[in-house]
């Protein structure tokens, strides 16, 4: 089965995010293509001198006119593969994607041809307590006890790291599903798969207050095409690398509101304009 993996970055990242690019480029199956898409001017960053990145080899660097902002990183992807059945799967710049993390979203894909698939996802009521969830049955569930850092996961995280000290990881992803099934807004961080025919073709058109929050952005427009939202089983979160949310958007403010402040005002847009999730 064939994919290509899709992603974009910011300058002030461009140093650190070789190590991810590198397990991309590493994935089995390999990838048909691991595509960087960069604009050719950055809204955030006005002072960028247009240098590129340096990339490991099986990297390639799209630049393209438009910056969606966070969304570019799969954007520009729908739009190169329109009119085809390609998997892409789009994920952040800042994570460590361990080996068989894009074997787990093909084995999910053969079960699931209709869906997006996500390794993490969450309900609608988590951005907005008043907000309805889809009726896709069933609902994902996550596994609790893997979210300790004082369980299993603890005692091969603190072997791991006594075996490589220099790596440039920070901490384990914690969080994995027990129970596979569905879910409202997916997480882009730990990697989601679509088809460039999932999204509304309005997927395009980010209003300014859902710009900085993209996934749910992309979630209500899988979700006003009618595509599900699938998140499988038993498979853990990536893991975090060090020094590499430089710039996070998570952790700032846009027009003096915070990322919940957000994320509401994006899911009241989208209850609105679309009439999802009400």
């Amino acid at each position: 089965m064939s994919y290509v993996i899709s992603l974009s970055t910011i300058p002030s990242r461009f140093a650190l995010m070789r190590p991810t690019l590198e397990m991309l480029v590493r994935q089995r199956p390999a990838p048909e293509a691991v595509v960087l898409y960069l604009p050719r001017r950055y809204r955030r960053f006005p002072d960028w001198d247009g240098a590129l990145p340096d990339v490991p080899r099986g990297v390639e660097i799209r630049v393209v006119d438009e910056d969606f902002g966070p969304a570019s990183k799969v954007l520009h992807a729908l739009r190169e593969f329109a009119g085809t059945q390609t998997d892409i799967l789009f994920c952040d710049d800042d994570m460590c994607y361990r080996p068989g993390w894009a074997a787990a979203f093909l084995k999910a894909r053969r079960k699931q041809p209709g869906a997006v698939i996500a390794l993490s996802g969450m309900p609608v009521t988590s951005y907005h307590p008043a907000a309805a969830p889809t009726g896709f049955l069933p609902r994902a569930r996550l596994h609790w006890r893997a979210t300790d850092p004082e369980f299993a996961l603890r005692s091969w995280w603190i072997r791991w790291r006594a075996r490589n000290p220099d790596y440039p990881l920070i901490g384990p992803g914690r969080r994995a599903y027990w129970k596979a099934g569905h879910a409202d807004i997916f997480e882009g961080y730990a990697g989601v798969m679509v088809r460039p025919d999932f999204f509304a073709p309005e997927v395009f058109d980010i209003p300014d207050v859902a710009r900085h929050v993209d996934d749910v952005w992309l979630s209500g427009m899988a979700t006003v095409k009618g595509t599900p939202i699938w998140v499988p089983a038993f498979q853990r979160e990536p893991d975090l690398l060090r020094g590499a949310h430089s710039d996070a958007l998570h952790l700032g403010t846009h027009q003096g509101q915070d990322r919940r402040a957000q994320n509401r005002g994006a899911v009241e847009y989208l209850q609105a304009r679309y009439g999802i999730w009400t």
